[in-house]
């Protein structure tokens, strides 16, 4: 759990919760076993009951879970920084809260590192060339929606990336939309989707 707050008025902030730590902690608890990297799962004794832990977050009082965990930080951690107990309840100061990030990712676990390889490397070359506007919208699910406007608007890119030996990355932008895929750990090929503003895709949950 990461908070930025503004230290002036109306005291802004960003509460920043990572799925992958909570589902890391449910694990334990439930004494399961994994090797985890980063945010990224590499070694699962079970991935069926893994992914039984990961769909709590998408259960119906999820929600409600989550807004209790803003309410329980944010206004005795950080807020009173700002404004006293007695200014907050005098003053009846609030929060609302809204999504502004999401990101959904998946894990593929191959037998062997060069298989792996393999099939990335087959993937980059048969789709980084041809990739065209219209196709990304297509796998986006952006070509139908009411809001395509404002994202035709935004950035659209193919990039290639090696930040380190060994390990390539893979991404396509289009407007606030990154997909990303990329290797982690010997035989992890990892596929993440960032929604950046979940505002410009025409709903905001709160």
């Amino acid at each position: 759990l990461v908070i930025k707050m503004s230290g002036h008025p109306p005291f802004g902030a960003q509460i920043i919760l990572n799925g992958h730590d909570y589902v890391a902690c449910q694990a334990r608890k439930r004494g399961m076993e994994f090797s985890k990297q980063g945010n990224c799962f590499v070694q699962v004794a079970s991935t069926t009951d893994l992914a039984a832990v990961a769909d709590t977050l998408r259960s119906e009082n999820a929600a409600g879970l989550l807004y209790q965990v803003c309410e329980r930080w944010i206004y005795t951690a950080c807020l009173c920084f700002g404004l006293k107990r007695e200014e907050q309840q005098r003053s009846g100061f609030r929060y609302q809260y809204f999504t502004y990030q999401a990101e959904y990712s998946r894990n593929y676990h191959f037998r062997s590192g060069q298989q792996m390889e393999q099939v990335l490397q087959a993937l980059i070359d048969r789709t980084r060339g041809p990739l065209r506007l219209d196709q990304v919208k297509t796998v986006f699910g952006c070509k139908k929606r009411p809001c395509r406007r404002k994202l035709d608007q935004g950035p659209y890119a193919t990039v290639l990336e090696t930040p380190a030996y060994g390990v390539t990355v893979f991404k396509v932008h289009y407007g606030r939309i990154t997909l990303k895929i990329y290797t982690k750990g010997e035989r992890v090929l990892r596929v993440e989707v960032t929604v950046h503003n979940t505002e410009q895709l025409g709903f905001v949950k709160r």
